[in-house]
């Protein structure tokens, strides 16, 4: 569909990211084939009107069951898609204008309290002794992991960010460093210092890297026939991650909940708002706000005081 694939190229010459655009290209395709068997027609910008925008939530809502943050990241993408076709001259009117989200009350970020980044990091210490008394891959590869944890739990670092940093984006010496962030969310740099944490896991990392013609900080323990070790790819380091707190017995840990543990961490101890705005790459303080917000665990010991059991 050519209007389908316009819209992905404006979406990537916007500097959209690709976690982004995936996420518009499933939710208008859902919406394309709800659409089709729907209403028994091939799908047209022009043929798609509010009340076809409405019946869609509603079958979202009812029919499929999803959350509200769900449903209203569905519309997101429909609304971000009729947008840019109105723009474009392909249709006259935006069906999903005067489209309300669904309510919900706003949740805090998810977060891993103390002793869950205790039980976390004890894996990763674990895995990096007992990887001493094996092979140099074995010694590699856990020395990596507990780099990339290192960089989202005590620097905040996204998924994609870890991902792309080149072995000169960071800079150790023996009382300080910093990550240089040269791919950060809409193409923005920044820098993060690095803490005492931080730097050593990268320094026992950095010992162990391979040559390589690659100079992603990151690399896969697998090598290529011409010898050289491709980078990590986000995907790979989503399941490293994964692997470690399993082994920590946590749910639902994602490399998104190091990242906000980190800034959950910051607000705890008291830095401002506009620092960890900083630290976090974040434009709009409102966005940092939301680590201020009470967690599921803060909600659940709450409740527990007026127990009667």
């Amino acid at each position: 569909m050519i209007c389908f694939d316009d819209f992905i190229t404006h979406l990537r010459e916007q500097d959209r990211g690709e976690h982004t655009i995936g996420g518009y290209r499933r939710d208008l395709a859902d919406f394309i084939a709800w659409f089709e068997t729907t209403n028994g027609e091939e799908f047209t910008p022009e043929r798609v009107t509010p009340l076809d925008v409405r019946e869609y939530k509603s079958y979202l809502q009812s029919v499929k069951g999803y959350k509200p943050s769900t449903v209203n990241r569905r519309l997101a993408g429909l609304r971000a898609f009729f947008r840019w076709a109105r723009r474009a001259g392909m249709i006259a009117s935006d069906p999903t204008s005067g489209i309300r989200l669904v309510r919900q009350v706003r949740q805090a970020p998810k977060w891993l309290d103390r002793s869950q980044q205790y039980a976390l990091l004890r894996e990763l210490r674990n895995g990096v002794q007992l990887a001493e008394m094996r092979t140099p891959q074995a010694i590699f590869r856990a020395r990596r992991d507990a780099a990339i944890v290192a960089l989202m739990l005590f620097a905040g670092l996204r998924l994609a960010e870890v991902a792309h940093l080149m072995t000169g984006d960071v800079e150790l010496n023996e009382r300080k460093g910093k990550a240089i962030v040269r791919k950060g969310k809409a193409r923005k740099y920044r820098e993060v210092p690095l803490n005492l944490d931080a730097r050593k896991a990268l320094e026992a990392y950095l010992e162990v890297r391979p040559e390589s013609d690659d100079n992603h900080l990151f690399l896969s323990q697998k090598v290529r026939a011409h010898g050289r070790a491709p980078l990590l790819s986000p995907r790979a380091i989503q399941e490293r991650v994964a692997v470690y707190a399993r082994k920590a017995e946590l749910d639902g840990v994602t490399a998104h909940t190091l990242r906000h543990t980190f800034a959950h961490n910051l607000v705890d101890a008291g830095v401002s708002l506009d620092r960890v705005a900083m630290l976090l790459g974040h434009e709009s303080l409102d966005t940092t706000a939301r680590y201020t917000q009470p967690g599921e665990r803060d909600l659940e010991e709450a409740v527990s005081r007026v127990e009667w059991g």
